[in-house]
């Protein structure tokens, strides 16, 4: 019988072929093909190349990310479960948790797939209108694959309890509407740095290229921060990343067939 880095290497090489066969990876490409040919009007006209980077990557990779995330895996274990195709599969020797992993290493290469195209696509036009690119974007491509981990893993909790179309609608209100609105209520109305939500360190992917002189700035009107602090966004989307991904693989492992 074949050991369990084999299987998840099989399950996450069957769960690939799955999304080209639906054609959800082939979506997502022409989906951000088309997001960046938008980007790259829109942020065209900026004075320099860090504002020009920033005003790419800064507004359209939280949608670009989010969206994957809910395409690759809003269903991933919870269509195991409905429908009887659990039956066939769980009748094989192979671990749930084994199942999990490999479906997570799959969702994980067809996002990072992505947002390099929409990555490659701001250097090429980085590239055309200065002549350069920004020496920090390395360190901002890093925290975004850290952001896709965190999305990933928070999809795959929905998904390990919930049924049908849950998972995606879930993840899409709390990462799209909820989260940005007590962000902005939290930054704006009381005064209080969210750093704990998801979609505040975000904005460490763009405020990493040019960051401003001072992450703080006090005046008689409040307190304003211009940036997430880097460190600390790093480790809220690893926290976000490993905690709901164990929590999946518990509730999967406990799950029983609908």
């Amino acid at each position: 019988m074949p050991g369990d880095l084999k299987q998840i290497c099989t399950v996450m090489r069957y769960e690939l072929l799955k999304n080209l066969k639906r054609w959800r990876l082939v979506g997502l490409l022409i989906l951000v093909a088309t997001i960046s040919v938008i980007a790259g009007t829109v942020a065209g006209g900026t004075g320099s190349l860090e504002e020009l980077a920033k005003n790419f990557l800064g507004p359209f990779s939280l949608f670009i990310v989010v969206i994957t995330g809910i395409f690759l895996s809003g269903d991933v274990i919870s269509s195991e479960f409905e429908g009887g195709a659990g039956y066939l599969l769980f009748s094989n020797p192979i671990k749930r948790i084994v199942l999990v992993a490999g479906k997570f290493i799959a969702a994980f290469l067809s996002a990072l797939l992505v947002i390099s195209i929409f990555y490659l696509s701001g250097i090429l036009i980085m590239l055309n209108t200065f002549g350069a690119v920004p020496s920090r974007i390395v360190g901002s491509f890093a925290l975004t694959i850290l952001f896709i981990c965190a999305v990933l893993g928070f999809t795959f909790l929905f998904s390990s309890f919930l049924r049908g179309t849950g998972p995606a609608m879930i993840t899409f209100l709390i990462l799209l509407l909820l989260m940005p609105f007590l962000q902005t209520y939290l930054l704006f109305n009381v005064g209080v740095e969210p750093w704990y939500l998801l979609t505040y360190s975000w904005g460490a992917i763009a405020g990493y290229i040019d960051p401003p002189v001072q992450r703080v700035t006090t005046t008689y009107h409040g307190t304003y921060y211009n940036y997430p602090d880097f460190t600390i966004s790093a480790l809220v989307m690893l926290a976000y990343f490993i905690v709901p991904l164990v929590l999946s693989m518990i509730f999967t492992k406990r799950r029983e067939m609908t």
